[in-house]
């Protein structure tokens, strides 16, 4: 029997465990990498499930937004608004394509008829069609309803509309002219129920007649007081210097205060406390839908004649935008007057 030797002995022990760590690391290294991999296909498939996620939850608040059944119940609330109004319209929730003068819709949205055409108030502004509601845009029209009384000669057309999410109705009876003008529907009702149809609730619809509800008192009291609401800072445009002022009431004791009714209209009298000649001014505060929603809108009145000269607004952007616009119940000018 051959002897083998002790050196011998060790190398093979000595390879032979070699090999076994090697085997064991390869292994260990073949385990992390399968374990890095599935990490990354974890992170990815949890990326691509979030994506997913949020996609769908989008589509599903623009789907609760704006969908088959709201339009339907804007269908039965027009059918009931314009049966009670006695006018008729087309509207895009019954399927058909309201025409305005030649611009029919919703085809005017979508191709560009309209583009840097349409003014809201003053201000250029861009009506997106989004009859689901899933528009990036700060002006979404959802629905278009064209018509009026059939004995008149030029349609009235409404844009349902979300602004900044907002539910707001606007309108034009533009008849000529490359500009399309929309301003808020100052109809409560309408502008109240597609609120509701929106968002599920019906703003209540506020009375003008309480804004002028503490002028009597605060005239009769003494010392006299300015009226709730009058006070503060008001805004309106100037069309002499073509931009916007503030005004300004101060010290109530510098004036003298009456309240006096001009052709069914309450207004807050102003005079000089110690005036001896000339009419004075002329306020009175009235509810105006602006972007959805009512806001006091002053009307200012000077002259013999209570004539009409600014509408004021509680912020400088409002009275911006709106300039010299006139909603329809303003008294007549002066030189409208001797006209």
């Amino acid at each position: 029997m051959r002897k083998i030797s002790f050196g011998l002995l060790a190398v093979a022990v000595l390879l032979t465990g070699c090999g076994q760590s090697q085997q064991s690391q390869s292994k260990a290294a073949s385990s992390t990498s399968s374990q890095v991999k599935h990490q990354k296909l974890s992170t990815a498939d949890s990326t691509s499930e979030t994506k997913r996620a949020a996609k769908t939850s989008s589509s599903t608040a623009a789907d609760s937004t704006w969908n088959q059944t709201k339009r339907a119940r804007l269908a039965d609330f027009m059918e009931q608004w314009q049966a009670e109004m006695g006018q008729t319209y087309v509207g895009t929730y019954q399927g058909k394509q309201p025409d305005h003068l030649g611009y029919k819709f919703p085809a005017a949205l979508t191709n560009g008829d309209l583009d840097g055409r349409v003014e809201w108030g003053h201000q250029k502004v861009t009506l997106t069609w989004a009859p689901k509601a899933d528009q990036d845009a700060a002006i979404q029209v959802l629905a278009v309803a064209t018509g009026g009384k059939p004995e008149t000669p030029f349609p009235t057309t409404y844009f349902f509309c979300l602004h900044n999410q907002r539910p707001v109705v606007l309108m034009t009876q533009t008849t000529n002219g490359e500009t399309l003008y929309v301003q808020d529907t100052q109809n409560g009702e309408l502008q109240a129920g597609f609120a509701k149809i929106v968002t599920g609730e019906k703003p209540a619809i506020k009375s003008d007649s309480s804004l002028m509800r503490d002028v009597n008192a605060a005239v009769k009291t003494q010392p006299q007081r300015w009226p709730q609401g009058f006070g503060g800072t008001w805004y309106y445009y100037s069309p002499y210097d073509h931009r916007v002022e503030a005004q300004r009431w101060r010290n109530v004791s510098d004036w003298k205060l009456n309240s006096i009714q001009k052709d069914g209209q309450q207004w807050l009298h102003i005079v000089g406390a110690h005036q001896t000649a000339g009419a004075g001014t002329f306020e009175a505060l009235r509810y105006r839908y602006y972007d959805g929603q009512q806001v006091p809108v002053m009307l200012s009145a000077s002259g013999a004649g209570v004539w009409f000269d600014n509408n004021l607004y509680p912020t400088r952007a409002m009275a911006e935008q709106m300039q010299d616009w006139n909603y329809g119940d303003e008294p007549d000018s002066a030189e409208a007057d001797i006209d």
